[in-house]
């Protein structure tokens, strides 16, 4: 049965271009995304929707050596 290990990253909308270079790294590394979940940041401002993207974390996996 295979085992596998996982990791997990997060970035900010605003950092796009350097996720996108750690996607490349980690699928090189032999690391499989699996899932990618948003994080909501509250606001307070009357004129907003109340809340906004603060962030988003993304967990890789791959089979144990």
């Amino acid at each position: 049965m295979t085992q596998w290990e996982y990791i997990s990253i997060s970035f900010r909308p605003d950092q796009l271009d350097e996720f996108q270079d750690k996607l490349n790294k980690f699928g090189n590394l032999g690391w499989e995304m699996v899932a990618m979940q948003t994080i909501e940041a509250k606001s307070i401002s009357l004129f907003d929707g109340g809340s906004a993207s603060a962030g988003i974390v993304v967990v890789f996996k791959r089979p144990k050596e």
